[in-house]
């Protein structure tokens, strides 16, 4: 390792001109004080040799080689020299660009590596990278390539320059993730992107160069014959390249990853680390947010400009960034057309499927809805504790048929097994042990279709927690085909879970008829009617429909106060239901009385359920706010907002709500700098929770344009019911008069601005 490090850093040195090497070793180096005296001794010995590794033209004709005169030298570093040339034979006008290698490389690794970039470059036909045309050897021994010229500047010169937007960035990163994506379909890994091996033409055309270090993965050319020598670049290596693991296309999704953040933030995330550093702490590092690393110096951008930058990165895009930068392979992009394919989304305001790191994430992401009172059920440990309390209770009621409960034991012995680190050599991931049961309920739960419906319903239901429609999609389309033909409170609530999953993606009608079946499912199981009346309520209380959600939330209460042993956080999920619907009836004394009952209940639980309080608080205060009470609001705002805080982080996308209701009772007050500040918090944290597309996000832009009319700035409030009532127009489905009341905002702005109203 120590002489990898040693050549890597003596070849990034060479790059540079010879007055700056001895400061960017020594800078580079740090502490290692052993690896600068190694590096700086070899810069010593190359310029005593009078640059052995940076070869001059071709010692028989100083300005030919071969069909082409050499123009001037365009590029060199410790591997050798790139020049422009052009064709010197007549037989057609063509400037090119040749590499020529370092005259001490000239031996038959050098050749070798030589061929391979040659063979690569000849099996890959593609717009965005540099073609081959030809390659031999100088009378000097020197291999060389000749390529395409392309006459443009780096990527992330390119960018500066033309102070590109973060849109055009993306779709010219698109153009290097096609590039890739052609040679790893052709098996080749690049092994070294960035930002110097990607040019930019006059049309602004990004080409990948420079397949010098590239691999083929099935070994159609043989990789180097030497062992801990391959360079690299080190701001872009993988923890595979720095930590000598095994090499997949993986690594340069990684790479893509730092290019990618590079062009987003201004800045290079790596920049002026250690070798020796780098090593030590990639497989460990944690990094900070793309968004939050922005440098406005950098990009050029005033300090309001970069604060919208900013917003505008985050959410989507610094998960799309983190999911490529994960340390595990297996948990970045699987293909470099799986990136793009999140950025495209990106790009159409539609969701990526990049998910965050966190549990506030995924937990944000379950409850998207405004005031849907189901919160810290969905959490991701909670659904696998559901998973697992599921098929223990029907391995318990299997009990007397001995082959039953034997089955479905051994399932969850499995299943926990799988969660020990030994099992895949490092800590897993909840939806890692999720996976790996998937995987084993065929062989395991065959010819119990009963048993495993159940299971596969919990596992759906983990991995709605997680996010993961599509699987969770496949496991509860299976549950349901199991448990059909049976019928009965089984398949009742399978079809719950299902409804779930088509309100989480906006398809209201959809989930509203699968809870309508689910109903009729339900039979005598009074528990499980109750839940669906409950969760059916909740539904058609978040579009508006508050006098048909009254009486569905009063029954599924009248048939728990029936039940033994209901659990307190139950009843108190289903009161907040009730007083909901009361509210948007303006019932607001009874309203208010079930919300304080509700509160109740909760604060007297050990340990309290502060997710659902904060979504109980959150919606009193609105409660309050509409009967006038407005310190008591904000109040019980500010209270919400700190529990959600408290559990879930500053950066909960999920507190966009309750961060813009507060802005709202804030503004009514007068404290309108109070106000501001949490409405542009709350549109950062917004697209995490919400499509941009969904009524919720209009909600939040109305709040906005709210705030922004309370405190005189009638054009920003116009600007922002405008983009309101553009969403509202797409909308799957819109509550009652929300789309009126952001026309009339946009009116009054309007008329304040002396405009017309429409």
């Amino acid at each position: 390792m120590a002489l990898r490090n040693a050549l890597e850093l003596l070849e990034a040195s060479l790059a540079l001109p010879a007055g700056e090497r001895e400061r960017y070793v020594r800078e580079r180096a740090g502490t290692d004080t052993a690896l600068c005296e190694s590096v700086l001794r070899l810069l010593a010995a190359h310029a005593a040799s009078d640059g052995f590794l940076e070869p001059a033209p071709p010692a028989d004709t100083p300005l030919d080689l071969g069909a082409y005169r050499l123009i001037e030298r365009i590029g060199a570093g410790g591997m050798g020299q790139v020049w422009l040339a052009r064709r010197r034979d007549g037989a057609f006008e063509q400037q090119v660009a040749i590499k020529v290698l370092a005259g001490t490389l000239g031996d038959p690794e050098s050749i070798r590596r030589a061929e391979r970039e040659r063979q690569f470059l000849a099996w890959l036909e593609h717009p965005h990278i540099a073609r081959v045309l030809d390659g031999g050897t100088t009378p000097a021994g020197q291999p060389y390539v000749v390529m395409e010229y392309v006459d443009g500047r780096r990527i992330d010169a390119w960018c500066r320059e033309r102070a590109l937007g973060i849109e055009a960035r993306v779709a010219l990163f698109l153009d290097v993730l096609s590039a890739v994506d052609a040679a790893h379909r052709a098996l080749i890994i690049h092994r070294d992107i960035k930002p110097g091996n990607i040019l930019v033409d006059a049309n602004g055309r990004a080409k990948l160069l420079d397949f010098g270090i590239a691999k083929s993965l099935d070994e159609r050319m043989p990789g180097s014959t030497r062992t801990g020598l391959v360079p690299l670049t080190p701001e872009y290596a993988s923890p595979e390249q720095l930590l000598d693991w095994p090499l997949t296309t993986g690594c340069d999704v990684y790479a893509l990853g730092l290019l990618l953040d590079e062009l987003l933030t201004g800045r290079v995330l790596r920049a002026g680390i250690a070798i020796t550093e780098l090593a030590r702490r990639v497989a460990d590092e944690t990094i900070a947010p793309t968004s939050a690393r922005v440098d406005a110096a950098a990009l050029g951008l005033s300090e309001r400009a970069a604060r919208d930058w900013r917003h505008r990165v985050a959410g989507d895009l610094d998960r799309v960034v983190r999911k490529a930068l994960a340390v595990e392979p297996e948990r970045r992009y699987g293909s470099a057309r799986a990136f793009a394919d999140d950025l495209e989304r990106w790009l159409a305001h539609r969701p990526v499927l990049a998910r965050g790191g966190g549990a506030g994430y995924r937990l944000a992401k379950f409850l998207r809805r405004h005031r849907w009172p189901v919160a810290a059920s969905a959490a991701a440990a909670l659904a696998l504790a559901a998973g697992l309390g599921v098929a223990a209770l029907q391995a318990r009621r299997a009990a007397q048929e001995g082959d039953r409960a034997q089955r479905a034991n051994r399932f969850l012995v499995d299943m926990i097994g799988r969660a020990n680190p030994f099992y895949g050599g490092k800590p897993p991931l909840l939806v890692d042990a999720l996976d790996r049961a998937v995987s084993g309920i065929d062989q395991q739960l065959g010819g119990q279709p009963l048993l495993e419906a159940d299971v596969r319903r919990a596992i759906g239901d983990a991995y709605l927690s997680l996010e993961r429609n599509d699987a969770a999609k496949e496991q509860l389309d299976r549950a349901a085909r199991l448990r059909a033909t049976d019928g009965g409170p089984g398949y009742s609530k399978v079809l719950g879970s299902q409804a779930q999953l088509e309100w989480r993606l906006g398809r209201y009608a959809d989930a509203e008829r699968l809870y309508r079946l689910a109903l009729t499912h339900s039979g005598g199981d009074a528990a499980q009617r109750s839940e669906v009346l409950n969760d059916l309520s909740a539904l058609l209380g978040d579009v508006g429909r508050y006098a048909e959600a009254l009486p569905l939330a009063q029954e599924a209460l009248r048939i728990k106060d029936a039940l033994p042993d209901v659990a307190p956080r139950e009843r108190m999920v289903n009161l907040s239901n009730v007083a909901n619907a009361l509210d948007g009836l303006q019932r607001f004394d009874e309203s208010y009385a079930a919300y304080r009952q509700a509160i109740a209940i909760g604060e007297a639980m050990r340990p309290q359920p502060e997710l659902d309080l904060g979504i109980t608080l959150n919606n009193l205060a609105y409660l309050q706010d509409e009967m006038g009470r407005l310190e008591e609001s904000a109040a019980t705002q500010e209270r919400a907002v700190a529990l959600y805080r408290k559990i879930m982080g500053p950066d909960y996308p999920r507190l966009a709500v309750q961060l813009s209701n507060l802005a709202l009772r804030y503004s009514k007050l007068g404290r309108h700098d109070e106000a501001m500040a949490a409405t542009a918090d709350a549109l950062r944290l917004a697209p995490g929770a919400y499509d941009t597309n969904d009524q919720k996000y209009a909600n939040l832009l109305v709040a906005a344009a709210r705030v922004a009319l309370a405190r005189g700035d009638a054009a920003e409030a116009a600007s922002r019911a405008q983009a309101a009532i553009a969403i509202y127009d797409g909308a799957d489905m819109v509550e009652a008069g929300r789309r009126d009341k952001a026309q009339a905002l946009l009116d009054d702005a309007r008329a304040k601005l002396g405009a017309p109203a429409r």
